[in-house]
């Protein structure tokens, strides 16, 4: 008896510690939140006890680094708002129209193609999306289109955020346009509605909370996108709202200043921190809207709509009423035209939506002829084994490779844990209540949130407080700050993976007698392996491509030594492949430019290699069903 009794002790306190241990990790999201609403709120502070929120917030100069300084932000504001706007005016139709496509017209193996395409958008790094604005887009625009348009411009970088952002709207509606319940397209068929009537009067407008949630999202990316502004658009400070010169937005303006010696606690480290805090803001609100649309019951908007739709009669019940009041052969062909007009509609609504959803399709085959004519004659033996240099001909990418290495490796043995471990406290500790919303839409916001404000985060705490562990700008640095970007995709995909496992399985397992933790260990993980490991996957091959954060805290632009493998090598200086490429496409050299594109080439197949071997591992640790 006494040994029962102990026995059962033993367990209750092996439960309790590893309830302990995965509550701690849970809640990292929140602390991750909150540390960086107060680091960015008390350099905030201090900014205004030099500036004067009223010249911040009024004047029309913006010269912060200059003797006589001038602190107008709203210059920095109409740059990015004119870059989102070009964003968002190009994303909005076409991600919508691809939406309707892939959901209403697409066969499946022609859906299935399109959608991989699109959706692989959003994993090119952006720093290739500056390099195909500045060196691609601005060019043919300019031959073609608008000769005076300058070679840094809002056109093109708006352009360019626009294709990077459209996977996020089209993805989002599409899912929107699967989830309505079949009979709403059925009812307005059987009202002799046309496809492209049933889609605009019936279903659109029943998901219009969630558009509106796909739109809000895409609007808090593109106002936080930093390379292609970066690469494309000038870095010129210049109040105006005309897209065909220069411009500067905040966070080309938080990169240019990272990329000088930033005197710490001076007031232009405070000045990008206020910048920083006023992007956490405007994401925070944009991202908590379309997190709170996104969860939003659409079911009695389609009721309504449809009801209101049968209330005011369909085109064909208002012809057949005009009709029995007065039969005659005018009413008739004007009935006939009026009819085969729709469906000329219907027809150029398919292949308006066939060209927008094959924009995937589109955009790489055209960065790829780009790619291989401006960089195929760089790319060889010597340029992968080779240190960088100033001289072209003998540059190379060695070492920035092995910094990507670096940080590959070590922001992987940081996030697994931590991710996985939060995943599992949210999904099988965490009662559903408030705190459990709020931790929610914590990690929305952390999967949203401007990677520039990650590297300001990373150089307060990584880099100036932490400097005696970390060695300031170290590799040990950087990939704390990616193991922070990388978190929220490794949550919320161990969690969607743990969720998909058989419930049958777990009740099992309490069947058998087992605790919690070993109906954990012994079944929810082996099942959800497959899952799990295709997100820490995807998650790397993001940190890997990241730039901005990267340069925030400290990446050097030419390193012409191999960090050593040894614990001196994580305070070791560092550079990475994009944040080598960000600094060639800097150079107004063509030749210079040539090694950019050969060196995004590399990186291109890297991260390709990278989500081969998610899928192969995906297919392969699936777990076996029984017949």
């Amino acid at each position: 008896m006494s040994s029962r009794i102990l026995t059962a002790k033993t367990k209750m306190a092996s439960k309790s510690w590893l309830e302990i241990v995965l509550t701690i990790v849970g809640i990292v999201p929140i602390v991750i939140v909150v540390g960086i609403f107060l680091v960015f709120l008390i350099q905030t502070y201090e900014f205004f006890q030099e500036v004067s929120p009223v010249e911040f917030f009024t004047s029309r100069e913006w010269t912060p680094n200059y003797a006589n300084a001038k602190f107008g932000v709203i210059v920095l504001l109409s740059g990015t708002f004119l870059t989102t706007t070009i964003a968002l005016l190009f994303a909005i139709p076409v991600g919508i129209l691809a939406a309707v496509y892939l959901s209403e017209y697409a066969p499946p193996f022609l859906r299935r193609f399109l959608k991989i395409t699109l959706e692989s958008l959003g994993g090119i790094p952006a720093v290739v999306y500056g390099y195909f604005a500045l060196l691609v887009l601005t060019p043919f625009v300019k031959s073609t289109f608008i000769p005076f348009i300058s070679s840094f411009n809002a056109l093109s970088a708006g352009i360019c955020i626009g294709i990077f952002i459209t996977p996020v709207i089209a993805s989002l509606t599409e899912d929107a346009l699967k989830s309505l319940p079949q009979h709403l397209r059925n009812s307005g068929y059987a009202l002799a509605l046309t496809k492209p009537e049933a889609i605009f009067r019936i279903l659109l407008p029943s998901i219009l909370p969630r558009i509106i949630a796909a739109v809000s999202l895409a609007a808090s990316l593109a106002i936080g996108e930093t390379m292609i502004v970066a690469v494309a658009a000038g870095q010129k400070p210049n109040l105006t709202f005309n897209p065909f010169v220069p411009i500067e937005t905040m966070t080309s303006f938080i990169l240019r200043i990272s990329l000088g010696t930033v005197e710490y606690d001076s007031l232009l480290f405070k000045t990008i921190f206020t910048l920083g805090f006023v992007l956490f803001l405007v994401t925070l609100i944009l991202n908590s809207i379309s997190y709170w649309l996104q969860n939003y019951d659409v079911s009695q908007i389609g009721r309504i709509l449809y009801k209101t739709e049968r209330k005011k009669g369909t085109p064909e019940e208002k012809y057949r009423v005009t009709l029995e009041k007065k039969e005659t052969v005018a009413h008739k062909n004007y009935e006939r035209n009026e009819l085969k007009s729709r469906r000329i509609l219907e027809k150029i609504l398919g292949i308006a939506g066939f060209i927008c959803a094959s924009m995937g399709v589109i955009f790489i085959t055209i960065l790829f002829i780009a790619l291989l004519r401006d960089g195929i004659g760089h790319l060889n033996w010597k340029f992968l084994t080779s240190l960088p240099s100033r001289n072209p001909k003998e540059s190379g990418i060695l070492s920035p490779l092995v910094g990507s290495l670096w940080l590959f490796v070590l922001t992987l043995l940081m996030v697994t844990p931590l991710g996985v471990g939060s995943a599992i406290y949210l999904e099988e500790y965490q009662k559903r209540d408030t705190f459990a919303r709020l931790l929610d839409i914590c990690i929305a916001n952390l999967a949203a949130i401007p990677t520039i404000l990650y590297g300001l985060l990373g150089l307060e705490l990584f880099v100036h407080l932490g400097k005696p562990i970390t060695g300031g700008n170290s590799i040990l640095s950087g990939a704390l700050v990616l193991t922070l970007i990388s978190l929220p995709t490794v949550i919320v995909t161990s969690r969607n993976a743990l969720r998909s496992v058989d419930p049958v399985l777990r009740q099992s397992g309490y069947a058998l007698g087992m605790t919690r933790e070993q109906v954990i260990i012994r079944i929810l993980l082996p099942n959800a392996l497959s899952g799990i490991l295709t997100g820490i996957l995807i998650a790397q091959g993001r940190a890997l491509a990241e730039t901005a954060a990267l340069i925030g805290v400290g990446a050097k632009v030419i390193v012409r030594f191999l960090p050593p493998l040894s614990l001196q090598g994580l305070q070791s200086s560092y550079s990475t492949l994009p944040v080598q490429i960000f600094y060639w496409l800097q150079s107004p050299k063509a030749e210079v430019q040539s090694q950019a594109a050969a060196a995004i080439i590399v990186l291109v197949i890297i991260l390709l290699v990278i989500n081969i071997l998610s899928v192969v591992a995906r297919e392969l640790l699936k777990p076996k069903t029984s017949t």
